[in-house]
């Protein structure tokens, strides 16, 4: 028997695809919540998503990772009977996140007002692209919109002159899911205090600028005319080519780049004076790039790791995807768990980054297969079988 969770008897409603409420939602799964995940009768598009097991349908990687511990049950929110039973579902729950259009849950009856008429202490999530109110707020928004409006793709550029492009990882996505689970659980905590419930809203776009901010974001932090260039982290390089692949170096401070130097042979780069503080390591990048670049060249990547290391420098090889699972750090840590879904066969995940030493979030469900939780759904919510997608709710 698994310890429950810390978020164990917290009921959760998701009216969600893709990834932004499907992952927020998954994190409050891992630590205990009963997660409750309503798909229209076609399934979250993210079902045909990445490697798939042949001759299964619908349980693509993708979705494996994002839908964890939850149950899957199909209604058409515009037919009135499962509309009905989707708010007779959610009244019950004391979260409920969506991550719909601006307007559509209102349109549909699911908004935040049409519940808490219901269920006044009802935590209610709103995940959007732009915001919800505006000329572009209705905007078709995905991950990569939003890279490019707050920055992202060029700071990958590296400085001026350099490449636009975006991060290839949904990280927007994946960074507001984090904001909305924690969101999420200071209302419950506020809840406890004071009783009632509240509508949280989180847009993509303000998720993106809070996360990119405090480092790359320099030039546009300080108001005036008297401000002195301090250069930017997203200008310093840290992935480099060696004779026979790459390795990643990077350093902060001081003791940091003398041991760098030390083990590229070229130590009186410390005391010169374009690179003799972190402010002008900063500020001349470009140029401390090309060197190290350089430098890092001329041997292979065995040969830089264990003189690396015994310098205590920060640095770290580059693992493809397709190996990760050979990496030491990662193969002996136990920071994978293999598992068997019953349908999609064995695969293997990610811990739960959190570790509770009193209530440890675990796996309690594989990824639901779509509408595979239909009946025991309707008979815990206690909702009668007259209430099926064609009923009259």
């Amino acid at each position: 028997m698994k310890t429950e969770g810390p978020l164990a008897g917290i009921r959760v409603l998701e009216l969600g695809t893709v990834l932004s409420a499907p992952l927020a939602t998954m994190f409050l799964g891992d630590q205990g919540a009963d997660i409750v995940k309503v798909e229209t009768p076609g399934g979250d598009q993210l079902r045909q998503s990445g490697n798939r097991r042949q001759g299964v349908r619908g349980l693509g990687t993708m979705f494996l990772n994002a839908n964890r511990n939850k149950r899957s049950i199909a209604l058409d929110l515009k037919d009135a009977g499962d509309l009905a039973i989707a708010r007779r579902i959610a009244v019950q729950c004391d979260i409920v996140v969506q991550n719909f259009r601006p307007g559509v849950a209102a349109r549909l009856g699911m908004g935040y007002e049409d519940l808490r008429r219901l269920r006044p202490d009802l935590i209610y999530i709103s995940i959007s692209g732009l915001g919800e109110t505006g000329p572009e707020s209705r905007r078709r928004v995905y991950d990569i919109v939003v890279q490019g409006i707050a920055g992202y793709a060029g700071a990958q550029a590296g400085g001026p002159g350099g490449e636009p492009s975006t991060m290839r990882t949904t990280v927007v996505d994946k960074t507001t899911a984090l904001f909305a689970s924690q969101a999420a659980t200071a209302a419950l905590f506020a809840r406890e205090r004071t009783g009632k419930g509240q509508h949280i809203r989180i847009s993509m776009l303000d998720v993106a600028l809070s996360f990119i901010w405090p480092e790359n974001m320099s030039a546009a932090t300080l108001i005036g005319e008297d401000v002195i260039d301090g250069g930017n982290l997203a200008n310093v390089r840290y992935c480099y080519p060696t004779a026979d692949g790459h390795i990643l170096v990077g350093f902060v401070s001081d003791d940091e780049f003398a041991g760098v130097c030390g083990v590229l042979g070229c130590p009186e780069l410390v005391a010169d004076p374009r690179f003799d503080t972190i402010g002008k390591r900063f500020a001349n990048a470009a140029q401390l790039n090309d060197l190290v670049a350089r430098r890092l060249s001329l041997h292979p990547t065995a040969h830089w790791l264990p003189l690396l290391e015994a310098a205590d420098a920060v640095f770290a090889p580059v693992n493809w995807p397709d190996r990760i699972t050979e990496d030491p750090l990662i193969r002996d840590g136990g920071l994978l768990e293999e598992h068997l879904h019953p349908v999609a066969g064995a695969y293997r995940q990610p811990i739960h980054p959190a570790r509770f030493s009193e209530t440890p979030a675990s796996l309690q469900r594989h990824a639901p297969e779509l509408d595979g939780n239909r009946e025991e759904i309707l008979a815990e919510f206690q909702i009668t079988p007259g209430q099926t997608r064609s009923g009259s709710g």
